[in-house]
């Protein structure tokens, strides 16, 4: 298994010491199951699945806006 050296602010070591012990974990576990799960996928099983599930005019259309309640806008 490969090492990595990492340089982190006090801090952070804190914080990081604090969640592995709350987990039940070493600080090594901790850190290697927190960078696992950042490099995974995070999208949702059958994200992508709804693309393309909508006609361009499934879609009403959106009238003219009524844009009196709006805020005026700042001056630059």
């Amino acid at each position: 298994m490969s090492q990595l050296t990492i340089y982190l602010d006090d801090e952070s070591i804190r914080k990081i010491e604090t969640a592995a012990a709350l987990e039940k974990s070493s600080v090594s576990k901790w850190v290697k199951n927190r960078l696992i799960q950042s490099l995974e996928n995070q999208w949702p099983t059958n994200y992508f699945s709804l693309f393309g599930s909508l006609a361009e005019n499934d879609l009403p259309a959106v009238s003219k806006l009524d844009f009196s309640q709006d805020a005026p806008r700042e001056s630059l």
